[in-house]
């Protein structure tokens, strides 16, 4: 949501485009910068009074429901118009495509009506704020490329950077400790002392303005309100005071008065928050500026111990309130001076020096120990605390919260033409008088001693030399006693003139009393409007919420678990809200959850698709076994989901791994034909191996046995097979001329099976020897077959 102006006239410039990031350290989920997956923030700068920041990128999407003319032109044949990014009080934002060198620039252009309104005067300021931009060329400034005008539009042509703002990490990590601080001030110094070298003023220094890119460079961006700093006073455009109210300087907020210091007041503020996390004041904006202008910021160390942190080292301290001493005389003079006594600190802090009160007195000279009491002011300065009515802003200030003389305190006369001191301003007593400091700028509030009568108009220009807090005396020629008002005009006594004088009076009181009542009803509810409740919304619903309540809403996508995609998630503002019309509420708008695209983790080991799984953001499932002919075991065969399609975060995914080819049954071909058994096994898949073997028993050429002869086994795996080569042959032993006894031994032992025959049946006379064997010696016969023996 744009910030409300609140009760002082300011012209919001933050300007840019950034991007935030996915869910993981942070998450932008969203801007995560502290992001597990990080994105790019791309934020664009250089823009007066720019609405809030348009978000753009991967996973946010920025929705004004408008249409633009200039999307799609092409300025001065170069600069191709690609999207609007942002709209202003001054002009608008948009990316464009350099044609000439083909690169992605951020274009300016100036509204028309501005320039109708205001005849040449906002083109010429266009001009020279380019001019002036582009002659600051530092590393630590965002660069100004070209200007020109097209149709009659002024425009400008700005680096386009990748990163994100200061604020976007004061939001996430602060408060830093201070060497982090300091490593962060020390390029914003370095730019100011750039810019002030070149006679230039930034006087809008605050976290918005500050980029960091997303390689780590530190750029100081908006220099589009710096003019020469010889100038004697800001712009002021639209009747509002240009500058940031909770970083506005004292001497800006009193007489719009700005210089090389009031950069270093900016400075010191935003070094205040980076350690404490917090801006010194908080509140409507007119009791922010009040307090700039009447109070003294305190110490860090001070805000610190309240919070319940530890301090940081005094001399850290001192740099601190020296930068945002409300008199500009006593801080240092410009970038320079800051920036050494920046680098100092921060060696200091980086060798473990924890205090040093004479680096403390270098960082807030002549006055270090009388500024010890922090709570009192700055003691160098002796400014008061102060209690008082809100102060006088310039007459140059205007609109609806300008305040009128009466309202100063020390503005009513006395009879005789002095200034009264005002009654509810308290002063210590044990405080010194300061002397007045040589820009002529003093805090309002304070008693003064008696003076000329003070103007009622404008007085920026005039302030008061005489004390801290004194009204200042209104400065003109003497005017002869002729030409002078009387004091006491001459009154006509007449009835007629009294009675005509008490009902002009009346409708005066009357016409007065309504003024301040729709005054009132303005200033304090009359401007704001409750949020409406979008929650739950789709966006069209939420934008013609929006429309009704007089409001504009822009549109940030987010991943959620719970909400339907398209619905509103929250709002900032949250319903009911109390905020200004026509502000912009920001929407976060579901796009459902969050998924991610399925691995192929089909061929993969187990271990290695659980990992891919794990990479994706996926989960593992359950985890089944299955045979398989193709896939090697131990591989996943497939997944629950297929490859290349949107899962949901943490979702299980169930994974089949392999164990391999199926298993065979081993079948028993023993006594078989090894031919038959041979032929069998290997169609069924298995490696079969033979030997042979003599048998008596198995027929040649079958099997006697088989190795395994059961089971089950892989596919390819070895069967081996012992087939018959018959039985075994034996040659037939000589036994002739042997006796019969001997040669049946003989042969028996062989193997043979013997039968006895004799030569001659009817000899009387026997021998018992063996005259011959059939089959006859050396014939091979199979074991067990039967020699015949003939014996004579």
């Amino acid at each position: 949501m744009r910030p409300p102006s609140g009760t002082i006239p300011v012209v919001p410039r933050s300007s840019g485009l950034f991007r935030t990031a996915p869910p993981g350290e942070s998450s932008f989920s969203g801007v995560s910068l502290g992001l597990a997956r990080p994105d790019v923030l791309h934020w664009l700068t250089g823009l007066h009074g720019l609405s809030s920041p348009t978000v753009f990128g991967a996973d946010t999407v920025t929705r004004n429901g408008t249409t633009d003319p200039l999307v799609g032109h092409v300025l001065d044949d170069r600069y191709e118009i690609l999207q609007r990014l942002a709209r202003g009080g001054m002009a608008t934002v948009y990316r464009a495509q350099d044609l000439r060198l083909g690169r992605i620039v951020a274009v300016k252009v100036m509204h028309d009506d501005l320039d109708e309104a205001q005849g040449t005067d906002f083109a010429r300021k266009f001009d020279r704020e380019a001019r002036a931009a582009a002659a600051l060329t530092d590393s630590h400034v965002v660069g100004v490329f070209d200007q020109g005008i097209d149709d009659g539009r002024p425009y400008i042509v700005m680096e386009f950077i990748e990163g994100c703002t200061l604020r976007n990490l004061i939001t996430r990590e602060a408060p830093f400790d201070p060497e982090r601080a300091l490593s962060l001030i020390e390029p914003i110094a370095a730019a100011l002392a750039a810019a002030h070298e070149s006679g230039l003023v930034h006087r809008d220094v605050k976290p918005e303005n500050v980029l960091i890119g997303n390689k780590g460079q530190i750029k100081v961006a908006d220099f589009g309100l710096a003019r020469a700093a010889s100038a004697k006073t800001i712009t002021v455009a639209k009747g509002n005071v240009i500058g940031t109210v909770s970083y506005l300087p004292p001497e800006i907020v009193a007489q719009t008065h700005a210089d090389a210091r009031s950069d270093i007041y900016s400075t010191g503020i935003v070094l205040y928050e980076l350690l404490t996390g917090e801006k010194p004041y908080t509140g409507e904006n007119l009791q922010v500026a009040y307090a700039h202008v009447n109070k003294s910021v305190p110490a860090p160390s001070q805000t610190l111990r309240r919070n319940g942190h530890a301090p940081v080292p005094d001399y850290v301290d001192a740099l601190v309130l020296a930068c945002t001493r409300r008199d500009p005389d006593r801080r240092p003079a410009d970038g320079h001076e800051l920036l050494t006594k920046v680098r100092r600190a921060r060696a200091a802090v980086a060798s473990g020096v924890t205090n040093d009160e004479s680096l403390s007195a270098v960082m807030y000279p002549a006055g270090w120990r009388e500024g010890r009491n922090w709570s009192s002011g700055d003691a160098r300065s002796g400014a008061t605390r102060i209690d008082t009515e809100p102060i006088r802003l310039s007459a140059r200030i205007r609109g609806r919260d300008r305040l009128t003389a009466s309202a100063v305190p020390g503005s009513s006369r006395t009879r005789a033409g002095a200034t009264a001191a005002p009654a509810a301003t308290r002063v210590r007593a044990d405080q010194e008088p300061a002397r007045p400091p040589s820009n002529g700028w003093h805090p309002v509030g304070a008693p003064s001693r008696p003076s000329a009568p003070v103007s009622p108009v404008d007085y920026s220009d005039h302030l008061s030399q005489t004390g801290p807090h004194q009204l200042p005396r209104h400065q003109r020629s003497p005017m002869p006693r002729s030409q002078r008002t009387p004091l006491f005009p001459e009154i006509v006594n007449d009835p007629v003139h009294r009675r005509r004088r008490g009902i002009v009076a009346t409708l005066l009181v009357l016409i007065l009393a309504t003024v301040i009542g729709v005054s009132s009803w303005w200033v304090t509810s009359g401007r704001f409007i409750e949020t409406p409740d979008m929650v739950g919304m789709s966006q069209d619903a939420a934008i013609s919420a929006a429309q009704q309540a007089g409001l504009t809403v822009s549109f940030e996508q987010a991943f959620s678990d719970d909400v339907e995609a398209g619905v509103v998630i929250s709002t900032d503002p949250t319903a009911g809200t109390k905020i200004e019309r026509k502000s912009q509420i920001d929407a976060v708008v579901s796009a459902g959850p969050q998924t991610y695209a399925m691995p192929n983790v089909a061929g993969l080991t187990q271990e290695a698709a659980t990992q891919a799984l794990i990479d994706a953001h996926l989960a593992v499932g359950a985890v089944t076994q299955e045979y398989s002919d193709t896939v090697a075991a131990g591989d996943v065969i497939s997944a629950s989901a297929e490859a290349g399609t949107q899962v949901v975060h943490d979702t299980a995914i169930d994974l089949v791994v392999s164990m391999g080819p199926s298993p065979i049954k081993v079948k028993d071909y023993t006594g078989k034909s090894a031919d038959e058994a041979k032929s069998a096994l290997e169609r069924a898949g298995f490696t079969v191996t033979t030997e042979e073997q003599p048998s008596s028993e198995v027929e040649v050429g079958h099997v006697i046995s088989q190795d395994p002869a059961s089971g089950q086994l892989q596919a390819g795996s070895e069967v081996h097979l012992v087939v018959s080569s018959g039985a075994e042959e034996v040659a037939v032993p000589d036994v002739r001329a042997r006796t019969a006894d001997d040669a049946r031994s003989i042969l028996e032992a062989a193997g043979f099976e013997v039968e006895e025959k004799y030569v001659d049946e009817d000899a009387s006379v026997r021998l018992n020897r063996v005259q011959k064997t059939d089959p006859v010696r050396n014939t091979k016969l199979a074991k067990g077959s039967t020699v015949t023996i003939y014996i004579i």
